[in-house]
C-alpha cells in the first residue's frame, strides 16, 4: 500500500475512534467554571482536566502550581493576580437589578475592585466634569483607552458601565481591568446602557455591589504524556499538543472546545504505539505556557521538536461564521509539520459524495493562513524557543469573547475533526506504527512537503500576484527545500530529498517565467539605499506584545493602544511579524520587507518603521552594525538567557 494511503487510513481510523459525545460532555463541564487565570474556578477546572487526562489513559499527569501574585515573571510574562468574582449587581434607584453577575456572563469586568455603594451618581463619559464617586457611562469599548482611565482616577470615579456589543443586543463582551486597582466595571447591553442614560438624565443614582475574592492563589498548569507502549520512549523531547484552559464562563469554543478536543486526541494516542512521547499542556493562555517552558529550560529538559495548538476548534461553522483555520508555523522555522497538518485535514472522511459518487463533498470549510501567533503557539514558535508550531482554530467568530460563546455554538462533528487532525499529525511526527518503517514515513513526508510547497508557490501566480510576487515565490521555494531537510534526522533517503528539491527548483523556474514583470524599486536610475543599523532582539524569551507596550515611552504606548483599538487583530499580527523578523542581521527596512513577505500583510511606509523605532526607544530592539557577527551575537545573547524572579 502506498504511504499516502497509509496516512489516509490513519486519519480514518482516528476519526472513527474519537468519542465526540464524551468531548461534548467535557465542554459542558468546563463552561460552568469562570476560568480566570488566577481564580478558584481555574484551579477546579485544572483538577477536572487532570482527572480526565488520567481517564483518557495518559500518564505522568500532574497539576503544576505557579504563583498568581501579579509579580513573578517568566521572561517578560508576568503572573496573573489572584482574583475570583463571587457576585455583582447594579440597579437603578430602588429598582430590581439591571445587571446581575453571574446571571449575565461577562457582565462584570475582569479584575474589578470590590464595591458597596447604595447610591452613586451617574455621569456620561463625554461630560465636561463628573461628580466625585460617579459611575461613568461609556458608549463604546473604543473609548476605554488610557486617557479615560486617567480621568476616572483623577476625578474620583468609582467605576464605569460600557456597552461592548452595540450591534448585538443579546450579548456583552469582555472587559479587563488590572487586578488590585480601585475601579469596577460592568459590560452591558445596548438596552441596559439606554436605561442607564435615561436614569442619568433624570438624576437617579445607581446602587452597586461587587463581591470578589482576592485571597492569594496559585496558577495551575496541567501536564501529561502518552504512555511509552511497545517500542516507544517515555523520555526525550517528543512533540506537544496544547490548549489554553482559561477564559471566563461560558467560553465554550474559546477554549473549552480546545481542551476537550486535545483530551479526545490524547485518548486515541494513548492506545497507539509511538516512537516518541506526545506531551500535553493545559494552562492559562500565554503566561501559563511561558511559565511551563521557562521551568523546562531551567531544569535542562529538552523542549518539544514540534507542536500543535488547539484554540477555538469546536465551532458550528454556520452559526459562528468562520471556517476551520490551519495557521502555519512561522517561515523562519521551516518544518514538515505544516504539510502534515494540511494533509491530515484533506484526508478527513467526507460526510457525503457528489451525485456520481466520484468526489467527496462536505458542508464545512477550511483555510490555511500564515503565522499570526495570537495564542499559545507563539510562545513555542518564537525564535528564542524554536519549536515549530501549527495552530488549529476558527475565524471569524460572531461570539468570540462574549456571553454568547455558549455550548449550543459547539459542533461535535467539528470537535471530532479537529481532534483527529491534531492526533494524526502528531502521531506521524512521533513515528506512529500505522505508517510502518521510518523510511516509509520519510517517503510520505517528502511527498507531502513537495505538494504543500508547490501549492504555495503556484498561489503566487495571477490573479494572486502582487508587488512581492517574485520574492514570495522564491522564499516559498526556499522554505519548502528547508522543510525537506528537516526529514534527514528521521532517516529519510538524502537522494530522495534531493530529487524533490530539484523538482521544486524546476517548478520555481517555470512559475517565475509566468509572472508578469514587476516594477523594481532599485531599477535603472535608482541607487539602492545603504543599509542602516542591524536590529537585534533586546528582550529575553518569547515576544510579549503586552510587555512591550508596558515598556514603551508614554507617547509610543499611546500610539500602540490607538492602533490596537483601531484594528486589534491587524495590529497584533503586524507587531508579531515585525518582532519575529528581527534576527540581528537585517536593518529596519529589511525587517519590514521580511515581515510583509512572511505575514502576507501590507505594513505600509509608516507603520513598520514607526513600530520598530518604538521598539528601539523601549530597549526591546538593539541597533548594531549590519551584517556583522556582533549584531547576530547581540540577538543571541538577548534570547538565550533565562530570566529569574
Amino acid at each position: 500500500m502506498r504511504t499516502v494511503h497509509r496516512l489516509e487510513q490513519l486519519v480514518a481510523e482516528l476519526h472513527r475512534e474519537i468519542d465526540a459525545d464524551r468531548a461534548m460532555r467535557r465542554v459542558a463541564r468546563l463552561v460552568a467554571w469562570d476560568r480566570y487565570q488566577g481564580s478558584a474556578d481555574i484551579a477546579a477546572a485544572a483538577d477536572y482536566v487532570a482527572a480526565e487526562a488520567e481517564r483518557a489513559g495518559l500518564v505522568d499527569v500532574e497539576v503544576l502550581d505557579f504563583p498568581a501574585d501579579g509579580r513573578t515573571s517568566w521572561w517578560t510574562f508576568t503572573a496573573p493576580g489572584s482574583w475570583t468574582p463571587r457576585s455583582a449587581r447594579l440597579w437603578i434607584g430602588d429598582g430590581p437589578p439591571l445587571v446581575a453577575y453571574p446571571d449575565q456572563p461577562y457582565g462584570l469586568a475582569a479584575g474589578s475592585a470590590a464595591a458597596d455603594l447604595p447610591a452613586a451618581p451617574l455621569a456620561l463619559a463625554e461630560q465636561g466634569s463628573w461628580p466625585v464617586g460617579a459611575v461613568v457611562l461609556v458608549d463604546s469599548p473604543e473609548r476605554l483607552g488610557p486617557g479615560l482611565f486617567a480621568r476616572l482616577r483623577d476625578e474620583g470615579a468609582k467605576g464605569f458601565c460600557v456597552v461592548t456589543n452595540p450591534d448585538r443586543p443579546d450579548q456583552v463582551g469582555r472587559v479587563e481591568l488590572p487586578v488590585g486597582g480601585a475601579l469596577f466595571g460592568f459590560s452591558v447591553t445596548a438596552t441596559q446602557i439606554e436605561l442607564l442614560r435615561t436614569a442619568q438624565r433624570r438624576g437617579e443614582p445607581v446602587g452597586v455591589l461587587v463581591d470578589v475574592d482576592t485571597a492569594p492563589r496559585r496558577m495551575p498548569v496541567v501536564v501529561a504524556r502518552t504512555p511509552a507502549g511497545a517500542g516507544g520512549r517515555a523520555e526525550g523531547p517528543g512533540v506537544l499538543l496544547g490548549a489554553h484552559l482559561c477564559h471566563p464562563s461560558p467560553g465554550a469554543n474559546d477554549n473549552a472546545s480546545g481542551v476537550a478536543a486535545s483530551l479526545a486526541g490524547g485518548e486515541v494516542l494513548a492506545r497507539r504505539a509511538l516512537r516518541a512521547p506526545v506531551r500535553f499542556v493545559w494552562a492559562p493562555e500565554f503566561v501559563g505556557l511561558a511559565a511551563y517552558v521557562h521551568r523546562e529550560v531551567e531544569l535542562g529538559r529538552p523542549l518539544p521538536v514540534a507542536a500543535v495548538n488547539l484554540d477555538m476548534v469546536g465551532e458550528d461553522q454556520r452559526r459562528c461564521g468562520g471556517p476551520l483555520i490551519v495557521e502555519h508555523g512561522p517561515e523562519y522555522l521551516p518544518h514538515f509539520l505544516n504539510a502534515v497538518v494540511e494533509a491530515c485535514v484533506r484526508a478527513l472522511p467526507p460526510a457525503a459524495r457528489s451525485y456520481s459518487g466520484a468526489v467527496g463533498c462536505d458542508t464545512w470549510a477550511w483555510r490555511a493562513t500564515p503565522f499570526v501567533g495570537a495564542s499559545d503557539h507563539a510562545v513555542l514558535a518564537d525564535r528564542a524557543i524554536g519549536c515549530p508550531a501549527v495552530q488549529l482554530g476558527h475565524w471569524p467568530d460572531r461570539f468570540n469573547h462574549s456571553s454568547a460563546d455558549t455550548l449550543d455554538k459547539v459542533d461535535p462533528d467539528e470537535l471530532r475533526r479537529a481532534a483527529t487532525v491534531a492526533a494524526a499529525a502528531l502521531a506521524v511526527v512521533a513515528g506512529a506504527d500505522a505508517l510502518g518503517p521510518v523510511t516509509g514515513a520519510g517517503e510520505l513526508l517528502a511527498g507531502l512537503v513537495s505538494r504543500w510547497t508547490a501549492e504555495r508557490m503556484t498561489a503566487c501566480l495571477p490573479p494572486g500576484a502582487d508587488r512581492h510576487a517574485a520574492d514570495r515565490l522564491a522564499r516559498r521555494r526556499h522554505y519548502g527545500q528547508a522543510a525537506l531537510r528537516t526529514l534527514l534526522p528521521l532517516g529519510a533517503d538524502p537522494g530522495l530529498l534531493e530529487g524533490h528539491a530539484r523538482w521544486l527548483e524546476q517548478l520555481h523556474g517555470t512559475l517565475s517565467a509566468a509572472l508578469p514583470g514587476a516594477p523594481q524599486p532599485n531599477g535603472p536610475g535608482h541607487e539602492p539605499e545603504p543599509p542602516g543599523p542591524a536590529l537585534a532582539r533586546g528582550w529575553s524569551g518569547p515576544f510579549n506584545l503586552r510587555a512591550l507596550i508596558g515598556a514603551a515611552t508614554e507617547q509610543d504606548r499611546s500610539w500602540f493602544l490607538d492602533e490596537s483599538l483601531r484594528d486589534r487583530g491587524g495590529f497584533y499580527a503586524r507587531a508579531m511579524a515585525l518582532a519575529q523578523s528581527i534576527d540581528g542581521r537585517a536593518d529596519a527596512a529589511e525587517v519590514v520587507r521580511t515581515a510583509e513577505l512572511d505575514s502576507g500583510l501590507v505594513l505600509g511606509r509608516a507603520f513598520g518603521p514607526r513600530f520598530l523605532a518604538a521598539m528601539v526607544r523601549s530597549g526591546w530592539a538593539v541597533e548594531a552594525t549590519p551584517g556583522t557577527e556582533a549584531a547576530a551575537e547581540v540577538g543571541a545573547e538577548m534570547t538565550a538567557g533565562v530570566a529569574t524572579e
